[in-house]
């Protein structure tokens, strides 16, 4: 009886730890090179905000942007520091290629958490510390250049994380073209 007390006790817990890391938004999770469509059913949107531009000569374009702009705490349900500010989707020829999210706060939200799914960032620039942050760096996991920025506004700062496809650079490539 008391091993079987034990066993269950182990069990919650394991459950309990487990619930935890699954509670982590991972925004890879969105799988780079899907389309729209799949984007928005993943999402699970009934309403969000579209920017389509088509670039180059008509009648056919050489390449499509979309920007999908949704609720962060939409994206991200289980996290508290997305409430509030949006998440933008870049698209490219129907391909997702970007995730960009930003926002102003009283102090650095986002690289916190941008650390506890990407790994932590060694050797950030010192300006990064001071009491009115400005730094700007980078880092690359296997499928994503991570891009990271901070700037002071009066007494708050604003942050801007930009996750990149590794994989999708001609699409890229192609649009910078065009610009």
């Amino acid at each position: 009886m008391k091993k079987n007390k034990i066993l269950i006790v182990i069990l919650f817990f394991q459950f309990l730890l487990i619930g935890s890391v699954q509670a982590k938004c991972d925004l890879e999770s969105f799988r780079f090179g899907i389309s729209h469509k799949a984007l928005i059913s993943q999402l699970k949107l009934d309403d969000y905000f579209i920017e389509s531009e088509q670039i180059g000569s008509d009648p056919k374009p050489d390449i499509s942007r979309e920007v999908v702009i949704a609720p962060g705490e939409k994206v991200c349900k289980n996290e508290k520091i997305f409430k509030d500010f949006p998440v933008e989707f870049l698209l490219l020829d129907d391909k997702l290629v970007e995730i960009r999210i930003n926002r102003l706060s009283e102090s650095p939200i986002i690289i916190k958490w941008a650390e506890s799914i990407y790994g932590k960032k060694q050797n950030k620039p010192n300006s990064f510390y001071s009491e009115k942050p400005i730094a700007h760096w980078f880092w690359e996991n296997s499928n994503a250049l991570i891009i990271y920025s901070i700037e002071s506004y009066e007494n708050e700062v604003f942050e801007l994380m930009i996750i990149q496809s590794l994989k999708h650079q001609k699409y890229f490539d192609k649009l910078s073209e065009k610009i």
